[in-house]
Parts: structure tokens; C-alpha cells; sequence
């Protein structure tokens, strides 16, 4: 990594020197906790705390300058993340690991088809040249990377390549976007290797636009690759309605590889304050000799905005299974059609979630209800939790599972998140 920074400080011919005394201001954010708990297991005290982020804001010869730290309190460590120094004219930044592809948000997003790995990253962005340069650390029987990247207006470019020891590593990555008008998006990637040797090559081009007629929405899409699939699809949206809306959405596939086409339809009915309702259907036909076809239907019909203080209520009926159903995602039952009621009718779950909250002068309990059955296996669960504050100062909170087995807890605890 050192003679890459070299080669990069040489190249751009850019020095950086400190001469002013840094003045830092911590900026600290967590989550503080203590618990004292009582379940079928015994007695429990604990207590705990959780680093979100832990940043130095800096006055020196640079408009800011930024760390980010883990801090091991039981182990006694700090490990750093990552730090950053900035001015109108340019930033710099190393980080222990990053990806130069999306990484789920956490990357560059420089890439997106090849040259994604994680390791110890550099990278300099020239604010007034729209442009970036980064350096990566090899990883094990990998080599060091190098990655530029800018974008301008309608387009946007970056390449990377790489060193073994002092010399060119022989490969190449190219990608490139254009939105050459609203609404169409191209994009294309090129990775070839070996180009000191015997050449080999990888491409992949996307194709992706979006248009609005009236209240119907269009989007073709294509794809052409050498390695990463081809396929043509169109996806059609359609909107009416302002009290009661009927929104209908489709999406049908042709994969060129495999000879299937995959299709799906979804209509749905919604009011605010009442509740949701939709049918989705799906379609998969093989044109291969052999091949097999599947059809699935599914609905879900739940609550919205169910409340009449004190109390609330969300109550869910649809296909599959509800024990899918993730708050933290919002994917699953509840948040998705799933199911199929074509292979089992049976295929059916009712889940349910209810609050009291009460304030009996210095006394404000809330009771809390969830619930919910699957037809096609018998699976139920149903819980229970009171839960108040306790001198206005730290909280209690009882709880009692009925199903899938008898499981209770009685707790005082303190959260604090800052």
C-alpha cells in the first residue's frame, strides 16, 4: 500500500504538510443499557454498551477532519475504521476495509459488476474535477488495486487496474454509465485479464428506461453478457384513485439462457386509515424440452392505521406462513404477498398485534398482544408484555409466550441511546 500512495503522491504531485496546532471535539453516539431480568433460566444482571459511531471534529489548515473508531470495552481495543481529512479543494480518506462496488451502501459504489473486493483502501477526490483516484491493499494471493473514477453530468466512468511487486498485474476493469435523457439509464462493464499472456475477456451491458404515460409507467430493460446472463423484461405500473387507490403492477422476464420466461401480476387496493388489500399471481414457463412450468397465487389483506386512543390495532389475513414476517427487513408475511395457495389451499395465516397504553397519573402501563396462526402446519404463537416506567427513571417489563412453548421474563431495565 505504501508504494502505491507513492506512486499516486508522485503522479498528482500534491503535498500535504501540517503546521498548525489540530484542536479535536469528540462527537460520541450509542446506546447505554442495564437490565436486571427474571426468566425460567434465573436471574440475570447485566449491563452493556453499544458504539454507533465516535468522530473528532478538527480546526487546522483543513475545513474538517473526521475518525471513525471501534472501541472495545471489555477487551480494552481500539481499532480504527477509518478517517478523513477535507477542505473546499479536496478530501482524503483511508479505511481499514472497503469495497470499491456498493457493498449494500457501506462501498464506493464505483463499481458495480467486477473488482468489488474489501481490503485497506486510499482515496483523494478532486472536488473541482469531478474526479477520484483510489489505491487498495492486495488481498491474500490477490494484487494491489488501483481505481479512478468520475462523473460528469450525463456520464460516468471508472477503471481499474492492478501491481504485482512493482509491475502492471496485466488486467483491466472498465465501466461506464450514461443517461443520455431522462428516464434511460446504459450501462456496460469490461474486465480483461491476462492481456500480457493469453487475453480473456468478460462484458455485461444493461439497458434501462422509464416512461410515464398518463397513469401508466413503462420500464423495458435488457441485459447482454457474456457470463452474467441475458434476458429482456418489462415491467408496467399502473395508478388510479386519491381516497381509495388501485395500484396494479407486472413484470414479465425472458431469460435468454435458460429459454424461461417468468411473469408475475400483482393488483392491489389500499385506503389510508382502513387498510390494504392485493392479489398477486406468478407465471414461469420453461421452453425447453422437459422443462417444467409453475404457477402461484397469493394475497394479503392487513390493517392501517388503526387507532383509538388508547388503543391500536394491525391485524393481518393472507397466504404463507406468518412466522416470515421481519420488522427489521420489513420483508415477509405482513410486508409482501407470499404463499401459494395453488399447491395447499390451506396455505393461510392470521397474525395480529394489539396495544394498550394508559396514563393513571404517575402510572402508565402499556399492555401489549401478538398473535398468529398458520393453517397449513398448526404453528400459533401468542405473547404477552406489560411493561411501565418506574419513577419516571428506568422500566419494567413482564412477558409471557403461551406459544410455540411457555416462555415468560420479568425485567427492569434502562436504554439510552444518544
Amino acid at each position: 500500500m505504501k508504494k502505491l500512495v507513492g506512486i499516486l503522491v508522485v503522479l498528482l504531485a500534491i503535498s500535504v504538510a501540517f503546521s498548525a496546532t489540530i484542536t479535536l471535539s469528540p462527537s460520541i453516539k450509542g446506546t447505554l443499557w442495564g437490565k436486571t431480568q427474571l426468566d425460567k433460566n434465573g436471574l440475570t444482571t447485566d449491563l452493556g454498551f453499544a458504539l454507533k459511531s465516535l468522530g473528532f471534529g478538527a480546526s487546522a489548515n483543513v475545513s474538517d477532519l473526521t475518525f471513525s473508531l471501534n472501541i472495545d470495552l471489555v477487551g480494552g481495543t481500539v481499532t480504527l475504521n477509518s478517517f478523513t481529512v477535507e477542505n473546499d479543494k479536496a478530501a482524503a480518506s483511508w479505511y481499514a476495509s472497503k469495497s470499491f462496488g456498493s457493498d449494500s451502501g457501506k462501498g464506493l459504489s464505483w463499481f458495480a459488476y467486477y473488482g468489488t473486493t474489501k481490503s485497506k483502501t486510499f482515496v483523494l477526490n478532486m472536488k473541482a474535477l469531478g474526479l477520484q483516484v483510489a489505491t487498495q491493499e492486495a488481498l491474500i494471493g490477490g494484487t494491489d488495486r488501483i481505481a479512478l473514477y468520475g462523473s460528469w453530468d450525463i456520464f460516468s466512468v471508472a477503471l481499474q487496474t492492478g501491481m504485482a511487486g512493482l509491475g502492471w498485474s496485466g488486467d483491466l476493469i472498465a465501466e461506464a454509465t450514461v443517461k443520455p435523457f431522462t428516464g434511460l439509464t446504459l450501462k456496460g462493464g469490461l474486465e480483461a485479464k491476462d492481456l500480457t499472456g493469453t487475453p480473456a475477456f468478460d462484458y455485461v451491458i444493461d439497458f434501462d428506461y422509464k416512461m410515464t404515460l398518463g397513469l401508466l409507467t413503462l420500464n423495458p430493460y435488457a441485459r447482454y453478457a457474456s457470463t452474467k446472463g441475458q434476458w429482456v423484461g418489462l415491467k408496467v405500473g399502473y395508478s388510479i384513485g386519491e381516497s381509495v387507490v388501485l395500484k396494479t403492477n407486472a413484470d414479465v422476464k425472458y431469460d435468454i439462457a435458460a429459454s424461461k420466461l417468468f411473469s408475475w401480476i400483482q393488483a392491489a387496493l389500499s385506503k389510508k386509515g382502513i387498510g390494504w388489500a392485493g392479489v398477486k399471481f406468478w407465471y414461469d414457463h420453461s421452453f425447453l424440452v422437459g422443462g417444467t412450468n409453475e404457477m402461484k397465487l397469493g394475497f394479503l389483506v392487513k390493517s392501517d392505521g388503526w387507532e383509538l386512543d388508547p388503543v391500536s390495532l394491525a391485524v393481518f389475513v393472507g397466504s404463507g406462513d406468518f412466522t416470515t414476517k421481519d420488522d427489521v427487513n420489513k420483508a415477509g408475511f405482513g410486508y409482501d404477498i407470499v404463499g401459494n395457495l395453488l399447491a395447499d389451499v390451506k396455505d393461510l395465516s392470521a397474525y395480529a398485534e394489539a396495544s394498550l397504553s394508559l396514563a393513571m397519573g404517575g402510572f402508565k402501563p402499556t399492555l401489549s398482544i401478538d398473535g398468529g396462526y398458520y393453517l397449513l402446519n398448526g404453528t400459533k404463537a401468542l405473547n404477552v408484555v406489560l411493561g411501565f416506567p418506574v419513577f419516571d427513571l428506568i422500566n419494567f417489563e413482564a412477558s409471557v409466550a403461551f406459544f410455540p412453548a411457555i416462555d415468560w421474563y420479568v425485567k427492569l431495565f434502562y436504554n439510552y441511546s444518544f
